[in-house]
């Protein structure tokens, strides 16, 4: 899983590891792309030229860096 920031708030600390949930989720599954990328997953298993073509105007580079994202964080495989 990526390194990610801690939380906010004061129960939030490095000693304690304690982060919002809230947070970590939208850290995760968030951005421009991966929600959609996930509701088109809903439907079932896609190739990446099939990300392509329902998504013409994300570029090769940032589907590359989102689907490596969700992969490292466990979403998808």
């Amino acid at each position: 899983m990526r390194n990610r920031k801690g939380g906010f708030g004061e129960n939030a600390t490095e000693e304690n590891g304690l982060a919002c949930p809230v947070e970590f989720t939208l850290d995760v599954i968030g951005g421009k792309w991966k929600g959609v990328i996930l509701f088109h997953l809903m439907e079932g298993t896609k190739r990446f030229n099939e990300f392509r073509r329902i998504c013409p105007s994300i570029t090769q580079r940032m589907l590359t860096l989102q689907l490596r994202e969700l992969e490292e964080d466990g979403v998808v495989r």
